[in-house]
């Protein structure tokens, strides 16, 4: 992120005076005054005193030794740096959307400064822009969504032609012999009218030739066209095909923060949608064109040859109809935009509703979100009308532009007629071919619709190509080699890289070990879990796995030594079979059967109708939640990890069910390094050491005996999970069960 910024001239000759022997050493823009209205100012830490410059001049200046508590203020639609100064609270700049990460990155460098008196943050100016318009490229790309170029986008879809280009060679070859065909039947017709209908030595054996020509003529275009059809069809088939496998392989690759920042809709409408619409185009628009190109400047020199007065004639709207579509283009493409934002926000919609069915059937909420697919459905259908209406009333005055000249050939080519000076057979064919012109102008003014289209289409699938996948391997170093030996050194991460959920984190665990992590909700158990999964990579600090920063292995290599059991056990659409051999594809029947007994899962699994076979639903919706639980430790078993990840693995079941599942999470994790996070701390008792996080650090640490001696963080824990045991089991006894109680085991003592 760039903070420090380059002073324009005026800011600069303010400031130099008061700096003195002063460093300055970050210095970043605002744009809103006092009262929010947009203005140009700076803010400066300099090594002494912060400064605010705006309109030229120094609007303030403050000891760093009078501030504390900074902090950025985040609002809906903008955000304000406050300090208190002499401990008292006052806002020192404020700053639009634009500005929030960086200001947020400014606390994160007053905090180490009040800390510790200097910072540590670099200013990397990796911010790209357009050269052409100044404007941000969307993240992570290169892409300026303003300045797009068309040919650009065209050339990489004919790049990804590679494996169809020679049907393109013979789509090529059938334009050409098409366009020869539909010249060279005027001609015919023209002599049927001159040699034989309307002269005195035609006869019937002639006019049964010339009807036999004309009808050759469009038997061959006919047959021509299917199979151009069944040519175009194919490559338009084969290069979608290869555009989704890209994407699709694009999107697998990508981290977890992209995927999450990403609505499930939008990518399913870029998968399939907008490779659809990229498909249509090619097949019917693009192939099309090239014939319709072909036989325009075909018929354009057929109409000089014959008549050069005429064809200038015909040629008169062109000119005029050039510049309508010119001028409507950036409209059309802009309708397009907003057009697919309210598609994706539809499927998406769809989407949440259908993957929640059960939750929106649980609380009634069926009517409420008729209505909210409504008012998605009702977007689409407005816009979406909106844009037909502008192109069918924009698009008939082109039309009748376009063939207004033909009134201008009537005339002229009529008294032509009259006068003698050219044949009607001349005429008809001079008529059909300036209808092929007028068809072709025609086709062409609804072109930059079809092309604002596509292109719309092809720059939302090549944003997600050009996306930075996650980073590879920096070293070669052997996953297989993994003894599970892990130390957390120095880290520090956050989701939005301005805002740390992590907080220079150090932990050093041995092979075999079981840790259990533990703290308030939001303390950042599961940022250390998924950390160490390589969902994400720190911010800073490093993961190191045996010595190897875990960065240095092959991130599918390194996962294989993973086994994790997550709190919502996710099963796949498919057989018990599958979902288990879904760790280790290509396993043996006995290998999964194995895993599935050490789960203790063989049983009521063979209980099911068919057993191992056992369809399981989408979500695996056909089995219970302790069911599912235990598949997924089976799943894990299977993989035969090193390094073993529980995440709440137990809190969603019965007690009885608990105890099965622990019985085979005892057998899962024995001589496996173990990582566990339990909302029911009696489950962490086994644990050989409790790692305790308070808002992101290392607060305690130890067995559960030493950290009740200390009193601290975890005791008050435990004391709070006695009390609410203690409240449930009265309430019990006093009232009967309660509606939905599971009756815990009580809390470690």
């Amino acid at each position: 992120m760039l903070l420090n910024f380059k002073l324009p001239a005026e800011y600069e000759a303010a400031l130099t005076p008061a700096l003195g022997e002063e460093e300055i050493l970050y210095c970043v823009p605002f744009d809103l005054d006092a009262s929010s209205d947009f203005t140009e100012g700076y803010f400066v830490i300099g090594s002494a005193r912060l400064f605010v410059l705006q309109k030229g001049l120094i609007a303030k200046s403050i000891p760093i030794r009078a501030i504390s508590n900074p902090f950025a203020v985040e609002l809906n639609s903008a955000g304000y740096l406050e300090c208190e100064v002499d401990s008292i609270a006052m806002p020192i700049v404020r700053y639009s959307m634009e500005h929030l990460a960086r200001y947020a990155m400014v606390q994160r460098i007053l905090e180490e400064i009040i800390e510790t008196g200097s910072a540590h943050q670099k200013s990397i100016d990796d911010e790209k822009k357009c050269k052409t318009c100044g404007r941000a490229f969307l993240r992570n790309t290169t892409i300026c969504p303003h300045c797009s170029d068309r040919m650009g986008i065209f050339k990489r879809l004919w790049d990804l032609t590679k494996n169809c280009r020679r049907l393109y060679v013979i789509l090529l070859g059938l334009f050409w012999l098409n366009s020869l065909i539909m010249l060279a039947s005027p001609a015919i017709q023209k002599h049927l009218i001159n040699d034989v209908i309307n002269s005195p030595s035609g006869t019937i054996k002639m006019l049964i030739i010339f009807i036999a020509l004309t009808a050759l003529c469009s038997i061959a275009s006919t047959l021509v066209g299917v199979f151009r059809q069944i040519a175009s069809t194919r490559a338009s088939n084969m290069l979608v095909r290869t555009l989704r496998d890209e994407v699709y392989s694009k999107i697998q690759s990508m981290g977890l923060g992209y995927l999450e920042d990403k609505k499930t809709g939008d990518l399913m409408q870029r998968i399939n949608g907008d490779t659809g619409r990229i498909q249509r185009f090619i097949q019917n628009i693009a192939v099309q064109a090239l014939n319709e190109i072909m036989l325009f400047l075909g018929v354009a020199i057929m109409l000089f040859y014959y008549n050069w007065r005429m064809a200038i004639l015909i040629l008169i709207p062109a000119p005029f109809v050039a510049i309508i579509i010119n001028r409507i283009r950036t409209n059309i493409r802009r309708r397009y935009h907003i057009q697919w934002r309210k598609m994706d926000r539809l499927t998406s919609v769809l989407n949440d509703v259908l993957n929640g069915i059960r939750v929106v059937k649980a609380f009634g909420q069926e009517q409420y979100e008729i209505g909210r697919f409504g008012e998605a459905a009702r977007n689409v259908r407005d816009v979406t009308t909106k844009n037909e209406k502008y192109f069918y009333t924009i698009f008939p005055f082109v039309r009748f532009l376009v063939g207004f000249g033909s009134y201008f050939v009537l005339l002229y080519g009529g008294s032509l007629v009259i006068g003698k000076e050219m044949g009607l057979g001349e005429l008809m064919q001079f008529s059909t071919y300036a209808g092929y012109l007028y068809n072709r102008m025609e086709w062409f003014s609804f072109l930059p619709r079809h092309v604002s289209e596509a292109v719309t289409s092809a720059q939302r699938v090549f944003e997600i190509m050009d996306e930075q996948g996650e980073a590879a391997a920096h070293s070669d170093a052997d996953a297989d080699k993994i003894q599970g030996n892990v130390e957390f050194s120095h880290v520090t991460f956050g989701y939005k890289s301005y805002k740390s959920v992590i907080k220079d984190f150090s932990l050093n665990v041995k092979k075999g070990e079981m840790i259990g992590l533990v703290g308030h909700s939001g303390a950042g158990k599961s940022t250390i879990i998924n950390l160490l999964m390589r969902l994400y990579d720190t911010d800073e600090g490093e993961i190191l796995i045996d010595g190897h920063d875990v960065r240095d292995y092959d991130r599918s290599a390194y996962k294989s030594k993973l086994g994790v059991v997550l709190q919502e056990s996710y099963l796949f659409s498919g057989s018990i079979l599958a979902n288990i051999c879904y760790a280790r594809p290509g396993a043996s029947v006995n290998d999964v059967i194995r895993a599935a007994k050490m789960a203790n899962a063989h049983d009521f699994i063979m209980n099911l109708p068919n057993a191992y076979d056992t369809y399981v639903g989408e979500r695996g919706h056909r089995l219970s939640g302790g069911e599912r639980q235990r598949i997924s430790i089976a799943r894990a078993i299977l993989s035969d990890p090193v390094i073993l990840i529980l995440d709440e693995a137990t809190a969603s079941v019965d007690t009885e069910t608990e105890s099965r599942i622990q019985s085979a999470l005892a057998r899962l994790t024995s001589g496996r390094t173990t990582f566990a996070i339990a909302h029911r701390l009696s489950t962490l008792k086994n644990a050989d050491r409790l790692v305790v996080l308070e808002e992101g650090r290392l607060a305690e640490t130890g067995t559960h005996d030493e950290l009740m001696k200390k009193n601290g963080i975890y005791a008050s824990l435990v004391r709070a999970q006695r009390t609410m045991s203690a409240i449930a089991i009265n309430a019990d006894e006093g009232g009967g069960p309660r509606r939905g109680h599971r009756g815990g085991p009580p809390s470690p003592r």
